[in-house]
C-alpha cells in the first residue's frame, strides 16, 4: 500500500525551555531530581522566575515531537497529532516544525496558551521536567485526524497522552483508526510515573501495539520487577516487538522474530533530554527504510549517544550524514 508518511505520530506539543542549573536548584525548588511533574501556568512562572538569570535554550517539543523530528531530519516522512494554543509560542512550534519537516495540520485553539516543559539540567547530565500541558491538555477526540492517520504506515502513540481523560480517549480512538486502516501502531511508556499512574489505561492500548518502547525503569513498573534480567523476559511477552533502553548499556529488544542485545556508544553525556525520544525516532526510521532489527538498534544507539552529548533534544546540521557514519 502506497502511504504518504512512514509515521504518523500523536502526543503533547510542547516548548522547552532549558537551563543549566547547579544541584542546589532542585533543592531549593523542591523537585525530584531525575522525574517529570505536571504543573500549572503559576508554578511554571514560579521556576522561570528563578531561573530569569540563566541563559534559556528554547525548542519545539514534546516526546513524540522528538521522534518525529529525528525521523524526519533522517530523511523519513512525519506527520504529528498535536494541539498548541494560538499565541506566540504556538507560532514559533507551528513554524519550527514544518521547517524541520513535520507535517502538522490541527489549527491552533484559542483560549488556551501552548504547553511548555522546563527542564533543568544538573552538571551530571540528569534532566528535571516540569511540564504545564496547556492547549495539549484538551487535546481530544476530536482532534485526532483520520485522513493523515489512514496514510500512515505507523502509528506512533506517546505515553504522556494517558496523563489526562481526554488524552486517553483521542489515544483509543487513533487505536481504532489504525485497526480501520490497517496501520502498525508504536508506543513509548514515556515515563515510569506514567505507568505508574496510568496503569490500566495504558496496559489496554499496549494489547493493542505491534511495537512497544520503553526504558529500563519503565518496563520495571509495567512488569513489577527490578533487575533487567528479570523485567526483559515479562516485557517481551507485553507486545508483539519491545525494545527496552538501558542508558548506558545499550537496548534489548525484538523485533519481527529476531532478538538482540545491542551496547551502547561511550560518550561524555552532557544532557540526557530527548535521548529516549532520538531512539524511538531513528528505530522507527530503520525500521521502515528496510534495515534490520539489530541494525535499526543500533543506529538508535548511536544516535542517542549524540544527543546526549549536546544541549537540546535535537541533532543539528546534515542528520542524514550520520547515516553514512555507521
Amino acid at each position: 500500500m502506497n502511504t504518504k508518511f512512514d509515521v504518523y505520530g500523536m502526543g503533547n506539543a510542547l516548548v522547552d525551555v532549558q537551563f543549566q542549573v547547579c544541584e542546589q536548584a532542585l533543592h531549593d525548588l523542591d523537585l525530584d531530581k531525575g522525574g517529570m511533574r505536571l504543573v500549572d501556568t503559576a508554578q511554571q512562572n514560579i521556576l522561570l522566575d528563578y531561573c530569569r538569570h540563566l541563559s534559556a535554550h528554547r525548542a519545539s517539543g514534546g516526546s513524540a515531537a522528538n521522534s518525529m523530528i529525528a525521523l524526519a531530519q533522517l530523511g523519513g516522512r512525519a506527520a504529528y497529532g498535536c494541539l498548541v494554543g494560538d499565541d506566540e509560542l504556538g507560532r514559533f512550534y507551528f513554524d519550527e516544525m514544518q521547517s524541520l519537516g513535520v507535517h502538522l495540520h490541527t489549527p491552533p485553539v484559542s483560549g488556551q496558551p501552548t504547553g511548555t516543559c522546563i527542564i533543568l539540567i544538573t552538571p551530571d547530565a540528569e534532566r528535571t521536567m516540569n511540564t504545564a500541558l496547556g492547549a495539549s491538555g484538551v487535546f481530544a477526540v476530536e482532534h485526532v485526524t483520520e485522513d493523515a492517520l489512514k496514510q500512515a504506515t505507523w502509528l506512533y502513540l506517546e505515553g504522556y497522552l494517558f496523563s489526562t481523560p481526554s488524552g486517553q480517549a483521542a489515544a483509543r480512538r487513533a487505536l481504532e483508526l489504525a485497526r480501520k486502516h490497517r496501520v502498525k501502531v508504536s508506543l513509548t511508556c514515556s515515563d515510569r510515573f506514567i505507568v505508574e499512574a496510568c496503569g490500566d489505561a495504558l496496559r489496554a492500548a499496549v494489547a493493542e501495539c505491534d511495537l512497544v518502547f520503553a526504558n529500563q525503569q519503565e518496563a520495571g513498573a509495567y512488569v513489577g520487577q527490578e533487575r533487567a534480567e528479570d523485567i526483559f523476559p515479562r516485557f517481551r511477552d507485553s507486545a508483539p516487538n519491545v525494545v527496552m533502553t538501558r542508558g548506558d548499556q545499550g537496548a534489548w529488544g525484538t523485533f519481527g522474530g529476531t532478538t538482540f542485545q545491542v551496547p551502547a556508544v561511550p560518550v561524555q553525556a552532557l544532557d540526557a533530554t530527548g535521548a529516549g525520544d532520538m531512539f524511538a525516532g531513528a528505530f522507527l526510521y530503520a525500521i521502515t527504510h528496510s534495515y534490520t532489527a539489530e541494525d535499526a538498534a543500533r543506529l538508535a544507539c548511536r544516535l542517542s549517544s549524540k544527543v546526549v552529548s549536546q544541549l537540546g533534544p535535537r541533532l543539528h546540521g546534515d542528520v542524514t550524514a550520520l547515516l553514512r557514519d555507521g
